[in-house]
């Protein structure tokens, strides 16, 4: 069966812009879900927040949401504050170096994908990747008398 594109993008780099599909490096797998039912009746259970200090079922409306700052200090956010963090969508990668795989730390990858060209990119595409194939270099930022050289 052949790869299913996740979503599409741009790649832009200086005044490069490349368009390319993205596919997930890991197959996703089929799974089964099941809910919590009610053994007597088999009605399906409803999930409750409750207050341990006040012994009481909290509705959703009084709810709030905080980080933890230390053992039971939290700072409290409002929805406006949340909303406020939150990074726009956006469908272009930016990319600001090259640098070789074997100096990103595992750590930083949260997940990995394959790209390919997508429609009207292939040209384009093709010579992105055997450029990065011909060259480990990338692109260092800096200031000074060498600031925008390439290193190995």
């Amino acid at each position: 069966m052949p790869a299913r594109s996740i979503g599409s993008a741009t790649i832009s780099f200086g005044l490069v812009s490349v368009p390319v599909q993205l596919f997930s490096s890991s197959e996703s797998k089929a799974s089964i879900s099941f809910n919590m039912l009610h053994k007597k009746c088999g009605t399906r259970l409803k999930q409750q927040y409750t207050c341990p200090k006040d012994n009481e079922v909290v509705s959703r409306d009084d709810t709030v949401k905080g980080y933890e700052l230390s053992k039971d200090q939290y700072v409290i956010l409002t929805a406006e504050e949340l909303k406020s963090l939150e990074e726009k969508a956006t469908s272009i990668i930016d990319v600001v170096e090259f640098v070789p795989l074997a100096q990103v730390d595992r750590e930083y990858l949260e997940k990995v994908y394959y790209l390919g060209p997508d429609k009207g990119g292939d040209r384009a595409y093709r010579l992105l990747a055997e450029a990065l194939k011909a060259s480990l270099a990338g692109v260092k930022r800096g200031e000074g008398a060498d600031a925008g050289r390439k290193v190995s």
